[in-house]
């Protein structure tokens, strides 16, 4: 669907954010939100290559419930990634940066370059983004199930 489309592609903007490892190798709660990028990325595009080989006959379940279920998932794992990316990466308490000015970084003044609090920052702005998609997706296939439509053939 399309809203499996743009989650992974926010995903894959969200990437190459992520790697640099100064960003996260100092706690492993960040460690942890990589790692719900990575496998929400991975079953993205693993839900796109079933849905083009028209995979809803090898499931034991309908698709919609398959689609709920990973919908769920994926809400949860980036609910727990945006309380702790910016927790981790702007609260001084955690050892974040809260401020850009007090980066030494960022006080490079090279053309094009994006320093470590501005990669903070889009990882932060694209979790969020991200995790509205997933929830949208999520009521959209939460309707779908308790409609029940996803009995009905041409429905996926």
């Amino acid at each position: 669907s399309a809203s499996e489309m743009l989650e992974t592609l926010v995903a894959c903007v969200i990437l190459p954010f992520i790697s640099n490892p100064y960003l996260y190798m100092d706690h492993p709660l960040l460690v942890s939100c990589v790692a719900v990028y990575s496998i929400c990325f991975i079953l993205g595009i693993m839900t796109i290559l079933l849905n083009l080989a028209n995979y809803e006959n090898w499931l034991p379940i309908s698709s919609s419930m398959f689609h709920l279920v990973l919908s769920l998932l994926s809400v949860l794992l980036y609910i727990g990634a945006l309380v702790l990316w910016p927790l981790y990466q702007f609260d001084e308490k955690f050892g974040g940066q809260p401020e850009r000015s007090r980066d030494v970084s960022c006080q490079h003044r090279l053309t094009n370059y994006v320093c470590i609090w501005d990669q903070r920052l889009a990882v932060a702005i694209l979790t969020a983004i991200n995790l509205l998609i997933y929830v949208a997706d999520l009521v959209y296939w939460a309707h779908h199930v308790s409609v029940g439509t996803e009995d009905q053939p041409g429905n996926s």
